[in-house]
């Protein structure tokens, strides 16, 4: 994947990860945005060696949301952060 590509895919992939958080934020978990992560990431970043350190945000992100608990959200939301945190550290590393 170009440098291009890659920040294209990067960006897209912030962007659902943002719709999630605001989901989260009124409550709701929306599956899809979560699967939609999920496709992003197999889309290529995950085979780019830059974003090796990725999957295992997103693994995280997936593990908050599979047992009901009072904490669902926030530990999401949390998890969210992260991730965004993961995808601007690999977006600074482009030309």
């Amino acid at each position: 994947m170009t440098d291009l590509e890659l920040s294209r895919a990067l960006r897209q992939l912030r962007r659902t990860v943002d719709m999630l958080q605001t989901e989260l934020r009124h409550g709701h978990l929306d599956e899809g945005l979560v699967d939609g992560i999920e496709a992003h990431m197999e889309r290529g970043i995950s085979s780019d060696e830059r974003c090796s350190g990725l999957r295992a945000f997103v693994d995280a992100l997936r593990e908050s949301t599979m047992t009901p608990r009072a904490e669902l959200m926030s530990d999401t939301i949390r998890a969210c952060e992260k991730l965004k945190d993961g995808i601007e550290g690999v977006l600074s590393t482009l030309g």
